[in-house]
């Protein structure tokens, strides 16, 4: 049994917890003492790369061009038609318990086929946008709570609007200047191929990256307290669900229950518990070999922050000195991003077949 002590939630942990979330709670969560493992033999073999249906390509080139297409709110007495988008607050049932992760409030989706939902959408056809219906289903072989599959559920859905979304002509000068990738729309396609290659590219290492810190979680021999686990799952429930919840008026007993199914949910244990693992491991291995924070890799957080929100790195410090508890936060993600790159600079990868 390993030995336990307060230990800095903010070395090496920065992906997993959030130390103000905990601090404002007035929490003290006890970490366990951990080994650092060893980084010798890390090895992952990708899958070759594969190419793109003419569907997905599709698919991704009017998800980019999104932003350019023309909306047109359904008046409260205009029918909501395929292919429109619509703005509600869903909540899915089965057996009377909210399931878990169902809930979704204020959140603008398109009207068209969910395999994971079969028939949910399809029901909003015709309805009226400030509406509410609930629709029963059969939850798919896919669905991605196991213990759900296969059973009936009702999802009660409350539209609050609709919009008709028009795209232009894809092959006028105009759209295709708006668009920027090129002069025609077949070297506007092919630019959108790129992209999606490098996307697919980065997602490899992604993928790549996962399993080898997997390896190193195997590795990593420690007793994880339940109620380390629990705290976790709760701070996720209450930055997401538990939000929604409270923000559509739910009961005390509803509440619990939301939290309960997050609780005991297998699949999110096992992932919070997995991450939890890596996190230590992680921390571990930083102390282990010495790694310190270099200014260069806290710049480069703020300028990928600062890229995301459209703002220069500038407006981000400027910010981050009104709203000084998240300085933590952009140490934490900087520490995780070296430690990772540590671990990965250990291991080796290959490519099926090459």
């Amino acid at each position: 049994m390993s030995s336990h002590n307060a230990s800095s939630l903010s070395f090496g942990l920065p992906q997993y917890f959030s130390q103000s979330s905990l601090d404002e709670q007035s929490l003290l969560v006890v970490l366990p003492e951990v080994e650092a493992p060893s980084l010798e033999g890390l090895s992952v073999t990708l899958p070759t790369p594969q190419g793109f249906t003419a569907e997905q390509v599709q698919e991704r080139f009017l998800e980019l061009a999104r932003p350019l297409a023309a909306e047109l709110y359904r008046y409260p007495t205009e029918q909501i038609a395929w292919g429109d988008e619509v703005l509600l607050n869903i909540a899915g049932y089965s057996q009377g318990r909210l399931i878990p992760f169902s809930l979704r409030t204020e959140v603008w989706l398109p009207v068209q086929p969910d395999p994971l939902l079969p028939g949910l959408y399809e029901a909003l056809v015709g309805r009226l946008p400030n509406e509410g219906l609930t629709v029963d289903l059969m939850l798919p072989a896919t669905y991605p709570v196991e213990s759900l599959r296969g059973t009936t559920a009702r999802f009660v859905v409350q539209l609050q609007a609709a919009r008709q979304v028009t795209y232009p002509d894809l092959e006028s000068p105009k759209f295709l200047e708006a668009f920027g990738r090129g002069k025609t729309l077949a070297e506007a396609m092919r630019n959108v191929v790129r992209q999606m290659e490098d996307e697919a590219a980065q997602l490899l290492l992604l993928q790549a990256q996962q399993q080898v810190l997997n390896q190193v979680a195997a590795r990593t021999r420690v007793v994880l307290p339940s109620e380390l686990v629990d705290e976790e799952i709760r701070r996720r429930w209450s930055a997401t669900e538990g939000r929604s919840v409270s923000e559509l008026q739910f009961n005390g007993r509803e509440q619990e229950e939301s939290l309960a199914t997050w609780l005991n949910d297998a699949d999110t244990r096992a992932e919070v518990e997995q991450r939890l693992r890596i996190s230590l491991a992680l921390g571990a291995i930083c102390k282990r070999d010495g790694l310190t924070l270099t200014p260069q890799a806290v710049e480069k957080v703020l300028r990928d922050e600062a890229h995301a929100a459209g703002l220069t790195i500038g407006e981000v410090a400027d910010a981050l000195r009104a709203e000084p508890q998240h300085l933590a936060r952009i140490d934490q993600v900087a520490w995780h991003l070296m430690a990772v790159d540590h671990v990965m600079s250990r291991a080796r990868l290959h490519i099926a077949g090459a």
